[in-house]
């Protein structure tokens, strides 16, 4: 792959990875993530002399087509194997964040988780679309759940929770 196809899976910009490989700027861990994930390098192996794949072959070109099996098969199998759960793990915490008078806080993460998230994988038009359909149903779209977050509106937010609990 190109090194801007490369950037682009790894989700940063071309210029940004050039900066990287030219040691101007650190390899954050997030990075470090997206590339083991995308290539299958170790990422203990990344100060040695030889990369190892995760898969436990020095990384070559054949190592990495493994590792691409692995991932396909990953991308398009485990979801479907887990999404209830997934779903349910949602919903367990954010009970857990309700019970526990934390719902506050849990709003204004679970807004940068979600708009994190429709900014990594390019969603924006698919969610537009998928939003109009919704509607168009007759269904409510959780308008306030894909709400950017606000830094002013939360912590205006904070203080009226903190004033009605006392504290």
């Amino acid at each position: 792959m190109t090194q801007a196809e490369f950037a682009r899976r790894i989700g940063i910009s071309t210029m940004m990875l050039k900066l990287i490989e030219q040691c101007r700027r650190p390899l954050t861990d997030r990075v470090k993530d997206a590339i083991h994930l995308v290539t299958g390098i170790d990422p203990a192996s990344w100060s040695k002399k030889r990369l190892q794949s995760t898969l436990g072959h020095p990384f070559n070109h054949g190592s990495y087509k493994w590792w691409q099996m692995v991932c396909q098969d990953e991308n398009e199998s485990a979801p479907k194997r887990v999404l209830n759960d997934r779903v349910k793990a949602l919903e367990l915490i954010g009970n857990l964040m309700q019970k526990e008078k934390k719902g506050v806080l849990w709003e204004h993460e679970f807004r940068q988780f979600i708009l994190k998230t429709v900014q990594h994988y390019h969603l924006a038009k698919p969610l537009a679309a998928l939003k109009r359909e919704i509607e168009q149903s007759g269904e409510k779209w959780p308008e306030e759940a894909f709400a950017a977050p606000k830094t002013a509106g939360f912590k205006a937010s904070i203080a009226s929770a903190a004033l009605k609990s006392g504290n």
